[in-house]
């Protein structure tokens, strides 16, 4: 009697085996296209990057990529949970990745406290009359207010020379300020010729006779 091979995508380390039931599907997370295994490590891992959740698979295109987002440096991944999500402060627009690297900083001036996050318009800007310098910021608190004397009416600020001095003859006592009408102008009788200035006091009197 002729013997028959196990079929694609099965192995059997059964000597003498007298049934096909005694061809085991090759595991989640790997493949096998040939006929005839007769051993597990027959059955080739899915690349770096992939994974599969079908038994006894005969190609590899039943691999399937992980999602931009998300990564996964081993092979042989039998579940979607096993691609790694880009940690908060990053994200990653490219499917299939292999490694952590892949996954890209948000610019200064934005950031973002989410994971798995798979476009750069997922960074969040930082709000108005605050700046950050930081790249690859995961928290709102990145953000820091301008100081007083200063403005910034823009989103996205990511240096600390984005925030606007308050011009000549005003001040501004306001941290974190949004717009150009919270610097105030120095009262009757009185003058500043220095920008960014902080407090009331700032404003010098004008001398007798001015």
């Amino acid at each position: 009697m002729e013997c028959t091979d196990c079929q694609a995508g099965k192995f059997s380390t059964t000597l003498g085996a007298t049934a096909a039931a005694t061809c085991i599907d090759c595991g989640a997370g790997k493949h096998l296209s040939s006929q005839g295994g007769d051993e597990e490590s027959d059955c080739l891992l899915c690349a770096a990057g992939k994974f599969s959740t079908s038994l006894g698979a005969t190609d590899s295109a039943t691999c399937i990529d992980c999602g931009a987002g998300k990564y996964l440096s081993s092979q042989g991944g039998d579940e979607e949970a096993d691609c790694e999500l880009c940690a908060e402060g990053k994200f990653s627009t490219m499917t299939g990745a292999t490694d952590v690297g892949t996954c890209t900083d948000c610019a200064a001036g934005t950031f973002l406290d989410t994971r798995g996050n798979d476009a750069a318009t997922d960074c969040t800007l930082c709000g108005e009359g605050k700046y950050s310098a930081t790249s690859g910021a995961s928290e709102a608190a990145a953000c820091i207010d301008c100081l007083a004397g200063k403005y910034a009416a823009q989103q996205g600020s990511n240096e600390e020379s984005d925030c606007i001095l308050c011009g000549m003859g005003k001040y501004s006592t306001e941290t974190g300020a949004t717009e150009a009408g919270a610097c105030q102008s120095c009262i009757a009788g009185k003058f500043s010729a220095t920008r960014g200035n902080d407090a009331e006091s700032d404003c010098q009197a004008c001398g007798a006779g001015k």
